[in-house]
């Protein structure tokens, strides 16, 4: 079966497009596990009432708030750098789908991840801890996928315009290789979408580049 994860959801207006790949062709995903940083009840607050059907996953000793909404399983409270919250939110969406965790983390989609706190930031000092973030990033999925006991390779697609001032090009390749990446490569096609701010604020439509490094497991 053809599923696939996303990290660091804000918005579901604008959540991440997980059938997108190279080429602006798209690769229909059967099912989608989508993780949120924020609790269930901040990301409520920040992006408005919206429908749900929130369940409390239990899985061994830990405890995360998902939800169902539009027929997708949201796992909050997922921090991208902790491999055991990665973990966690997979075997929620391996119950709720009934499926393997390969079927689940072997494509892993995230767009524009950004450390908190950013907006106080130097340039120099924005753009180190990106790097950083997406290296954790890398090496956390790396561990999870191993945990999961998934073999092969684990795709994972980040959605950032080769000119973005908070990480350019170079350095989100530099720091995906420093995570674990075999190779890195930048898709010519250029991607129009829309995004929301962190705070549930502002939204805009920018144009966006598409990179996939991929880590063997």
């Amino acid at each position: 079966m053809t599923g696939a994860m996303t990290l660091a959801e804000g918005d579901k207006r604008f959540k991440v497009d997980a059938s997108l790949i190279f080429g602006g062709n798209a690769k229909i995903k059967k099912f989608v596990l989508r993780t949120s940083f924020d609790s269930l009840s901040v990301w409520k607050a920040k992006y408005a009432k919206v429908n749900t059907s929130p369940f409390q996953a239990f899985i061994k000793t830990v405890v995360k708030e998902a939800a169902f909404i539009d027929g997708e399983v949201w796992v909050f409270g997922i921090d991208s750098t902790n491999s055991l919250d990665l973990v966690t939110a997979v075997e929620v969406a391996m119950k709720a789908y009934k499926v393997k965790a390969s079927d689940i983390i072997s494509d892993v989609y995230v767009k524009n991840l950004n450390t908190e706190n950013e907006s106080g930031m130097e340039d120099h000092a924005r753009i180190k801890a990106n790097k950083s973030l997406y290296t954790k990033t890398s090496i956390a999925l790396k561990e999870a996928a191993q945990k999961l006991q998934v073999k092969g390779t684990l795709n994972l697609w980040v959605f950032s315009s080769n000119l973005n001032h908070k990480i350019p090009k170079e350095d989100l390749h530099d720091a995906l290789t420093a995570g674990g990446a075999s190779e890195v490569k930048t898709d010519d096609h250029i991607y129009d979408i829309w995004s929301g701010s962190n705070d549930g604020i502002r939204q805009q439509r920018f144009k966006t580049n598409l990179h996939l490094a991929t880590i063997t497991l």
